[in-house]
């Protein structure tokens, strides 16, 4: 298994970095063995955050890829709630795998798979009318309502649109691709 480090305003000594390898190997328990992991950690320098350091682990594994970010005051600590996030998923991923092969969840194949108890159902639904932005003033809105997306109709391509929060506190825009005609 490789390891690969990356610090940012912070530095790891041999022994952390050791200690990291041997925890970061014991997570190969869940799904096997690890090809490759990446440990970021980031001290920040804004002091309005409470946390100073951000800490992200991503393991690569043989059919997936697994991520969890943690944040405390020293670095240890930080890498200490992301790795508790990535064993937490990891179990629950195993989990998931091991009920998906036992034979009492083996469908038959003459089950229609529309009759499946497993799909997803609707919760609650919404309709309201989309209004006309710029992608600027519809990530304002959704930072005023304090939602994680925003559903508009882009005023520079006048087709529907969504700006969304990012996992890094960025702002993302999903534009509707043109539609081409067939004729």
């Amino acid at each position: 298994m490789k390891v690969e480090y990356r610090c940012k305003g912070c530095a790891l000594s041999d022994e952390h970095k050791q200690l990291i390898e041997d925890r970061v190997h014991r997570l190969s328990k869940y799904l096997g063995e690890v090809d490759r992991a990446e440990v970021f950690l980031e001290r920040s320098s804004n002091p309005a955050q409470s946390e100073k350091v951000h800490a992200e682990i991503t393991l690569r594994l043989a059919k997936t890829v697994a991520r969890a970010k943690g944040a405390a005051d020293e670095e240890m600590a930080a890498f200490d709630r992301a790795e508790h996030k990535l064993a937490h998923q990891l179990e629950k991923l195993k989990g998931r795998l091991l009920a998906r092969s036992h034979p009492h969840h083996r469908v038959d194949k003459a089950v229609d798979p529309s009759q499946l108890d497993e799909v997803p159902q609707i919760a609650r639904s919404k309709a309201f009318e989309l209004e006309v932005l710029d992608p600027e003033t519809a990530a304002i809105r959704m930072e005023l309502l304090s939602h994680s997306f925003y559903l508009f109709i882009n005023s520079l391509t006048q087709r529907s649109a969504v700006v969304y929060r990012r996992g890094d506190g960025s702002v993302g825009l999903i534009d509707q691709a043109e539609v081409l005609d067939p004729s």
